[in-house]
């Protein structure tokens, strides 16, 4: 039987196979040399770890720039990978490879500042995003996810990005002589929000309709509320308040009407004609109480006579 070498199994290949297989094992607490002279994590280390996902709760539109920070510790950086997902999106919306600079892709491609170091280690440098200025289409989660050729993890956390009122204003009507209408009604917010209508000096608890929609071509919100009360139930005067809330931004405004209960104080036609006549003029000319009445006296028949 003829025999080559390439027939024969070494003790040497023997040993080299052996000590191969305890380092794939982790056994073997080894290192082994890759290309960009990083190591492969010995036995027992933690890999990659992710100690805090660092995002603001709540964001003022259109305001400064905003840090989103990924902080973690890795044994070895080898394949080394950091992404950002927003809102469970499977593409990410940055990535940065170990040794290459980063990627900004989907919703927030030109609203990144680049050039953004977290810090001035090359592992970590450019794991945080710096968004120039957040808007509200910019509101959501955010995971951060880091990888290398040996674990892989995740971090989420929420941002909102809210949009306080345009205006906020509260009225009153009277739909009869014994009855208030009292309206709140706020334009331009975002996230949804709600909205409360109070009298103060009364434990009056009412039905309050509020009713609420989104702007054309636009997610910014438009809310209407309306207390109907009647006015035996309250004490005069009344201080109403309404109370404008963004829950998911922790923000709040309010409004303050004084309404006095009864009928409506309207001044008369002749009353409002009276108030318009002057009692002494600048040159010193004075009219007399008499004449005054006179000429209200004439202006009311007048007034009768042509139904103004």
């Amino acid at each position: 039987m003829n025999l080559t070498l390439r027939n024969i199994w070494m003790p040497s290949n023997l040993f080299a196979a052996l000590f191969l297989g305890l380092i794939l094992s982790g056994v073997y607490p080894a290192v082994v040399s890759l290309r960009d002279n990083s190591v492969l994590p010995t036995a027992g280390g933690e890999g990659v770890k992710i100690k805090e996902i660092k995002v603001p709760d709540v964001v003022l539109n259109g305001t400064k720039p905003v840090v989103l920070d990924c902080d973690y510790v890795l044994d070895d950086p080898a394949g080394l990978v950091v992404k950002w997902f927003f809102n469970n999106h499977p593409a990410p919306v940055y990535q940065w490879i170990f040794k290459q600079k980063p990627q900004v892709l989907g919703v927030l491609k030109g609203k990144i500042n680049l050039n953004y170091r977290a810090t001035n280690e090359e592992f970590t440098m450019y794991r945080a995003i710096e968004i120039i200025t957040p808007t509200m289409d910019l509101s959501g989660e955010y995971k951060c996810l880091v990888s290398t050729f040996d674990q892989e993890v995740s971090k989420s956390k929420k941002m909102i990005v809210y949009v306080p009122e345009k205006s906020l204003e509260v009225t009153q009507e009277k739909p009869r002589e014994d009855k208030v209408n009292i309206t709140c009604e706020a334009e331009g917010v975002y996230p949804e929000p709600n909205m409360t209508i109070t009298a103060l000096e009364s434990k009056h608890t009412g039905y309050i309709q509020v009713t609420t929609r989104k702007q054309n071509n636009s997610s910014l919100y438009d809310i209407k509320g309306t207390l109907s009360v009647d006015d035996v139930e309250l004490s005069s005067p009344t201080t109403f308040v309404c109370e404008l809330s963004i829950p998911d931004a922790h923000y709040s405004n309010r409004r303050e009407l004084v309404y006095f209960p009864g009928p409506p104080t309207t001044p008369s036609g002749v009353d409002r004609i009276a108030e318009t006549l002057p009692s002494s003029g600048a040159s010193g000319t004075t009219l007399s109480p008499s004449i005054l009445s006179m000429f209200a006296l004439l202006l009311s028949i007048l007034i009768s006579r042509t139904g103004l």
